[in-house]
């Protein structure tokens, strides 16, 4: 089989997630590297390199990605990517695939588009604990509703609806502070932000594999979230596998999500905040997430292997951790 393997953020070498992407880019290919039967290229900007491959095949790629996977997909058997959902660049690249009819080991474009906003997430799971939420249109506030939500629930979280990382979230407990941000939303052009109660708990999430008929809940993962001196809310890595002691409700929850989001495909990730043994949904992560660096070089067998027998032959391996592992970001290689 002949695979194409791509990462978003090292192509266009955008520097404030190249630790993450890059990291999980080099371990999918580090994986692939040694199966014999695979023919792998992977597509990587010309400032950066990945030593130590064999067989994998680098082909320079600084800019146009769109136009490069329309001239030159057609090649491959199965597309294998990382791309964020900002500004729906997942689905417009997965609608690039689809529309090609190549074969990928990713979830679908209908499911990007509804994992690329918070908000319709949250309006197609149902039957899950989910955190008090208010949208706000940035353009247009109804400061009655917003100064209703921020007195009733005295502390609470904004962030945009359709942002992959951590960037611009804050923690406010006032009206004025929530203006404050919004000031800044709009000068960086995000358009939709959610308005949350704030749940002071254990943020983890978990890892699972999907295939088209069925999932498997690989590990869950500690979120290491940081608070810094102006209320920005940070993720800074992550520690996994853990032995969580709400292990089989977070399974069970997880797996009751998942079904209700059918496009979901490959490596993906569920974040949930736990307070007080209840399991709070925040976001689905439709493609690969940071844990799969640690679980990757932790894992004793081939993981990518596991992943891609599962998804095109539904043949499952059972996997086990070495040991646990932890990833923080600035671990640049």
């Amino acid at each position: 089989m002949k695979f194409l393997v791509f990462e978003y953020s090292s192509i266009y070498f955008q520097e404030n997630i190249i630790s993450e992407g890059f990291s999980m880019l080099r371990e999918i290919l580090y994986d692939l590297d040694v199966i014999d039967e695979y023919s792998v290229d992977y597509l990587i900007n010309s400032k950066l390199s990945i030593d130590n491959l064999s067989k994998c095949r680098p082909i320079t790629v600084n800019d146009n990605l769109n136009e490069w996977l329309r001239c030159n997909i057609k090649s491959y058997d199965y597309i294998i990517f990382i791309a964020p959902e900002d500004e729906h660049l997942q689905y417009e690249i997965t609608k690039i695939i689809e529309d090609e009819n190549i074969k990928k080991i990713a979830s679908d474009s209908t499911t990007s588009d509804i994992c690329s906003s918070k908000i319709k997430t949250y309006n197609n799971i149902c039957d899950v604990l989910k955190i008090p939420t208010l949208k706000v249109e940035v353009d247009n506030i109804c400061s009655d509703a917003i100064s209703e939500f921020i007195d009733e629930n005295k502390t609470c979280i904004i962030k945009p609806d359709d942002r992959t990382s951590s960037d611009f979230i804050y923690k406010i407990h006032s009206l004025t502070e929530f203006r404050k941000i919004i000031k800044l939303y709009k000068d960086e052009n995000i358009k939709v932000a959610l308005l949350q109660k704030y749940i002071k708990g254990e943020s983890i999430s978990i890892s699972a594999i999907c295939s088209r008929d069925d999932s498997k809940i690989i590990s869950i993962n500690s979120q290491q979230i940081t608070e810094q001196d102006d209320n920005k809310i940070a993720y800074n890595g992550c520690i996994t596998p853990l032995n969580h002691p709400l292990k089989d409700e977070i399974i069970k929850t997880s797996k009751k999500i998942i079904k209700q989001i059918p496009g979901l495909y490959g490596f993906i990730g569920i974040d949930y905040i736990i307070d007080d043994n209840k399991i709070y949904m925040v976001e689905i992560n439709s493609r690969f997430t940071t844990p799969f660096i640690v679980l990757s070089e932790n894992c004793s067998e081939n993981l990518m292997k596991i992943i891609i027998d599962y998804c095109i032959d539904d043949k499952w391996s059972s996997i086990k951790f070495k040991d646990n592992g932890e990833f923080y970001k600035g671990d640049i290689l």
